[in-house]
């Protein structure tokens, strides 16, 4: 609706209500005092109505740009994660890396069978054993 539309509108409802409260206050004393006293009243819960509508819209306003910025706060702490994620991944490839540096070891290239281990195992329990009963004999 355009502004001239708002305006000769108003003016109409305006010429219109005035009109019709001559002729009524002519007609009917006693009518037309009531009539105004709605009017009036109609126009302070209208101007009451209009407030409220006004504050729960600047409340709600304030309530979209706090979400709002708590999303914005939440994406920022997201690409923080990340980015601290990125850097343990690549210390951790770097550790990875400098594993290749340490001395090697017999156990980096074989590890024994299970049957095998099976036979160290009782070796070192009869080797054990062994010298145990050594040990007593001498003490």
């Amino acid at each position: 609706m355009t502004t001239t539309n708002l305006i000769v509108g108003g003016l109409f409802n305006a010429v219109a209500f005035a009109g019709a409260g001559f002729l009524f206050s002519h007609l009917n004393q006693n009518g037309y005092k009531e009539e105004i006293r709605r009017h009036n009243r109609a126009l302070e819960e209208l101007a009451e109505a209009k407030e409220k509508f006004y504050e729960s819209e600047v409340k709600r306003h304030n309530q979209e740009l706090r979400r709002r910025q708590e999303i914005l706060d939440a994406n920022h702490d997201i690409e923080e994660t990340n980015k601290a994620l990125e850097e343990l991944r690549n210390y951790s490839r770097q550790q990875d890396l400098s594993a290749s540096d340490r001395k090697p070891e017999f156990e980096d290239y074989y590890q024994p069978s299970n049957e095998m281990q099976k036979y160290m195992y009782i070796t070192m329990g009869v080797v054990g054993l062994g010298s145990g009963y050594v040990l007593t004999r001498i003490f």
